[in-house]
């Protein structure tokens, strides 16, 4: 695949074969890659302009995940719960902390994971079940001195994130956009528009 046949930025041509780089290889990692005719406005990841910014928010990328949205920082509230999504679901995710924000004055950070297999590793790693492994972006994704509970959202199994909750030892509540396993069994909806 030769990024002219990529629509994007360089930037993100860039991300893109840097994950799928990694696909296929003896140390490599899982990359959430989701193909959809679902749009998702790429304003919302809201690119720092400034350079040193942007260059940190790539590393973190290319790290597992970004912190996207600080409440204390950016809406001047004390957070209350951090909400993690990934991939097609982020809209609705930055959404839900715009309505808590503005309906109950309840402060959410919103943290995208980029790779949850990267973050898992991390943890595994500052458990010291991988010794080769590096785990400060488990610092930059949940500070230590900002311990909240957890809503993690994906467009897949909700377990899938389920081990972000031991990362601080803090309350989650894993969700999904949809999963149906078998008829008759469960279905989860995460709906910011009722």
């Amino acid at each position: 695949m030769s990024a002219s046949a990529i629509e994007g930025s360089g930037e993100e041509v860039e991300d893109l074969l840097h994950a799928l780089s990694r696909l296929g290889e003896p140390d490599g990692t899982f990359s959430y890659l989701r193909l959809s005719t679902r749009p998702v406005a790429q304003n919302l990841a809201n690119v720092p302009k400034d350079e040193k910014a942007r260059n940190f928010r790539r590393k973190n990328v290319h790290s597992g995940g970004y912190r996207l949205r600080d409440s204390s920082d950016d809406h001047g509230l004390s957070p209350s719960v951090a909400l993690v999504g990934a991939g097609a679901v982020m809209p609705e995710v930055i959404r839900a902390a715009e309505l808590l924000e503005e309906e109950g004055g309840i402060g959410a950070d919103v943290i995208c994971l980029t790779s949850y297999d990267l973050v898992f590793r991390a943890l595994r790693a500052r458990q010291g079940l991988d010794e080769n492994g590096e785990y400060s972006i488990l610092e930059t994704l949940f500070p230590e001195s900002r311990k909240l509970p957890i809503v993690s959202v994906i467009d897949g199994h909700p377990h899938s994130l389920a081990f972000l909750g031991g990362i601080q030892t803090v309350g989650q509540t894993c969700l999904a956009s949809r999963i149906s396993d078998s008829p008759a069994t469960w279905t989860t909806f995460m709906d910011t528009t009722a």
